[in-house]
């Protein structure tokens, strides 16, 4: 049996009319008595798979052999549901218009029986030979393939092609370069798509949209199709079918058909909170649904097409339904963050003038905020919290008050996530010895050239570019490394060992190995003993050869508290510091962290480089780096000469990426991507990095310069390069290959809750880790020394993804951009240090 229906249709009405009800059961009739063809609208294949399969769950189709879908957008997810109830069927769709069949161009998309949909898109493949396919931009100018590969299609064909005398041609409006027919500027016939496609090769696309539905939302183009696409395809489980209208008032509204039985709760204020939460996930830009409601079905037209003036009035009108959104109330508590969010809600019902939304957790996007009233409300939030949220953030995707309260207490929250076990104050009071002073001593003569350089944690991260700079930079300098080791010998064997590992530059391993390896001297010894266990002629044999110490070394364990890195990192600063006052001075240069700072979330200005006695500081690590600072504070009132180095975090380096794979920053985006969600929707986070080679560079300046030690305090942090947002990180981890989701951080908390998470509490450390390092720092005498900045954030963390992919930290990108180039990464051995000494 043949049959051939030609239905050029779009969607369905509240009330079928009894025709569209006897078309579809005749058509599944059709089929069921094994009709061989059909042509038919996606729409009407939809409405037929949904009616079939409410009839029969395991309905197939198994006789038809061919389905032929068009008049319309054919989404990938229609094709996937019609694969799966035609497994014996070729899926064929044809895209083209009566304005470009005058040119001949059309446009063809085969699935042959049994073949999966790859990437969940359609390729269309044009072959008519003398038809170019172009782009256009938004303004009607040529896109050059080259620099990007979508935009609106257009059909070409050769300057001298007799179409050109066609009246359409003849009559075109050389004005509007978005016109259906004109010509290019070399007089070449062409015609313009107006559908929005990405270029798969010179002769085959996928299409995106209709260019006309890509509408303007919160500065940005929106394709509604998309999100329909979206919906169908990620909601199925509750939501049969959708559509997306902008209203005369510029809102959104959408239309939505329920599964015969859906596998959720679906009152319409559901709906709108799964669907805000898709396009969160999905990294949609800022969408605001303002609206939206259950139908029936969708309209339809007689002959199967949706039927777009209906739908429209729908929305139009949608205060004649009864069945739209009505947002939850907010649970009476006294608990800080629904207080807040009560409070919150109130200020925005009153500024929108709608008193049924006070109480209420609404969206902000849906509930009818724009530019201006969002701005107020921003305004609002920041006079009572003292509290600055952007606008465009508070019309982030689904963002309620809720959300904001929980934004409100990560920014206001300025308390430590592992606070201090002891009074630290008390301890660098305790700690502080006055026999190390500058009394009785000759005073300083700045060492241009030192004789002598001791350097800790040269088989550290940071400590092994450290090494290679200042040797670089004091070529008749002997520099001694003290390194845990069975021996000196075993010393220098381990620093070599590690600096091959880590840096992958020919140039600098040959000249560590030719200029530096004969003038190092390798010292046996561990921070946390008295005089680093040195005896004490050897003790005093360094003190007396050497004129600058370089305190680099230290434990670095994020999960530690402040007792168990107590002996390296306070008790070896110590050390360092008597060092300096031995036989003669020299000077003390302290690597610190920026976490050493006391918590300062939310500051508006850049916090300043100078020592800070509040000891507000969360973890360890931070609080052993915070009593150091103390003592060698304490110090310098006493003449000892020294500096204070506050790098932000330690990255990969500006070229190869090479990176310590036990840092917080790499841990944390490791676990988001096993999890695939990360908490950057709407997050107020951002992290600062600097590549190791720059960090290395600009210690070494600081060491060699004499106008360094009156100012003190240093940081190696550029605002206008070292600072990356958390949602831009996680960007570039998508557009690394990876796929990972946008959640709020109050969502992913409740996430990392779920029973099938509950093994990965460290990361909830790990993103309080991350929260609490969020603040700018000053650089201004860093500047005065060092002026060069850094590379780029962004460009940091591209290349450490990388790294960490290449030595299999990283599970392989499921869509990488690109393989990676043998030159661009040698192979090094995978290495996971744990300590800097």
């Amino acid at each position: 049996m043949l049959c051939a229906l030609n239905l050029n249709g779009s969607l369905w009405t509240p009330q079928p009319t009894p025709n569209t009800v006897d078309k579809i059961k005749s058509i599944i009739r059709m089929l069921d008595d094994g009709v061989s063809y059909l042509y038919l609208t996606p729409s009407l294949m939809k409405m037929i798979i949904s009616v079939a399969q409410n009839q029969n769950p395991d309905v197939k189709w198994t006789e038809t052999r061919k389905i032929g879908l068009g008049s319309e957008l054919v989404s990938p997810s229609i094709v996937q549901r019609a694969r799966k109830i035609l497994p014996n069927a070729e899926l064929m769709s044809a895209y083209g218009s009566s304005e470009a069949l005058l040119i001949g161009a059309a446009a063809m998309f085969f699935q042959p029986v049994n073949q999966i949909l790859e990437a969940h898109k359609l390729v269309y493949k044009q072959a008519k030979p003398g038809v170019r396919c172009l782009l256009f931009d938004e303004e009607g100018n040529i896109v050059d393939q080259n620099v990007s590969k979508s935009g609106v299609l257009v059909y070409a064909v050769d300057p001298d092609h007799p179409i050109r005398n066609h009246p359409d041609f003849v009559n075109a409006n050389p004005n509007d370069r978005l016109a259906s027919f004109g010509f290019l500027s070399d007089g070449s016939p062409r015609v313009c798509t107006m559908d929005w496609v990405e270029m798969v090769s010179e002769n085959e696309f996928t299409v995106v949209g209709r260019f006309d539905q890509k509408i303007k939302v919160n500065g940005v183009y929106v394709d509604l199709n998309h999100l329909e696409a979206l919906v169908v395809q990620h909601l199925s489980h509750t939501i049969a079918d959708c559509t997306f209208v902008q209203t005369s008032e510029k809102k959104i509204v959408m239309l939505y058909v329920l599964q015969a039985r859906p596998t959720t709760r679906t009152e319409p204020s559901v709906v709108i909170r799964m669907t805000q939460d898709l396009l969160g996930l999905a990294n949609v830009s800022k969408v605001p649904i303002h609206n939206c409601f259950q139908l029936d079905e969708i309209p339809m037209t007689e002959i199967g097409k949706r039927d777009l003036k209906k739908i429209k009035w729908i929305a139009e009108n949608n205060d004649l339904h009864q069945e739209s959104v009505v947002y939850p109330r907010l649970a009476p508590s006294e608990a800080p963050l629904f207080r807040i969010a009560a409070a919150i809600s109130s200020l925005g019902s009153q500024l929108l003038g709608i008193p049924s939304l006070d109480g209420r957790n609404y969206s902000i996007s849906g509930a009818g905020f724009d530019s201006l009233s969002v701005g107020r409300l921003a305004l609002a939030i920041k006079e009572e919290y003292d509290v600055e949220i952007s606008p465009m953030m508070l019309l982030s995707n689904g963002l309620t008050p809720l959300d904001v309260a929980q934004l409100v207490i990560d920014l206001q929250g300025n308390h430590p996530l592992m606070p201090p076990t002891v009074d630290l104050d008390q301890e660098a009071a305790r700690l502080d010895d006055a026999s190390v002073t500058a009394e009785g001593l000759p005073p300083l003569v700045f060492p241009e050239s030192p004789r002598g350089i001791v350097l800790t944690g040269a088989t550290g991260f940071l400590g092994s570019f450290l090494l290679y700079e200042l040797a670089a930079k004091y070529p008749a300098a002997r520099i001694y490394c003290l390194v845990r080791a069975a021996s000196d010998q075993a010393a220098i064997d381990r620093i070599f060992e590690t600096a091959r590992k880590l840096i992958l530059n020919p140039q600098q391993t040959h000249y560590l190995v030719n200029n530096v390896k004969p003038r190092l001297v390798g010292v046996c010894g561990d921070l946390s003993l008295d005089q680093w266990g040195l005896t004490n002629k050897r003790w005093k044999k360094i003190g007396k050869e050497t004129d600058m110490v370089v305190h680099c070394g230290a434990e670095v364990h994020w999960l530690d508290d402040y007792e168990a890195l107590k002996g390296p990192n306070v008790l070896g600063t110590a050390t360092a510091l008597r060092l300096a006052t031995t036989h003669h001075l020299k000077p003390l240069h302290f690597i610190s962290a920026v976490g050493a700072i006391p918590m300062a979330r939310g500051a508006r200005t850049p916090l300043e480089e100078r020592v800070y006695s509040n000891w507000n500081v969360s973890g360890g690590y931070a609080q052993t780096k915070w009593v150091s600072e103390q003592l060698i504070n304490k110090a310098r009132s006493r003449g000892v000469p020294a500096t204070i180095i506050r790098p932000s975090l330690i990255a990969s380096d500006s070229v190869y990426g090479v990176c310590h794979s036990d840092d917080y920053i790499w841990q944390y985006i490791k676990g988001c991507i096993r999890i695939g969600i990360a908490p950057s929707n709407a997050t107020p986070v951002t992290i600062t990095m600097n590549p190791v080679d720059h960090v290395a560079k600009v210690v070494a300046a600081i060491a060699a310069s004499e106008a360094a030690l009156p100012k003190f305090v240093f940081h190696i942090s550029d605002p206008e390069r070292s600072v990356i947002t958390e949602t831009r990180l996680f960007e570039i981890v998508n557009a690394s290959g990876w796929s990972v989701m946008f959640e709020t951080r109050e969502r992913f908390k409740s996430l990392l809750l779920t029973p099938q998470l509950t093994n990965d509490s460290s990361m909830s450390t790990l993103m309080h880790l991350i929260l609490s390092m969020s603040f700018l720092v000053d650089n201004t005498n860093t500047r005065s020394i060092y002026p060069a900045l850094g590379p780029q954030a962004g460009r940091i963390a591209g290349r450490g993804l990388l790294y960490l992919t290449h030595i299999g930290y990283l599970p392989p990108p499921p869509n990488p951009p690109s393989p990676l180039r043998p030159e661009e990464h040698p192979r090094p051995n995978i290495f996971r240090p744990d300590t800097h000494n």
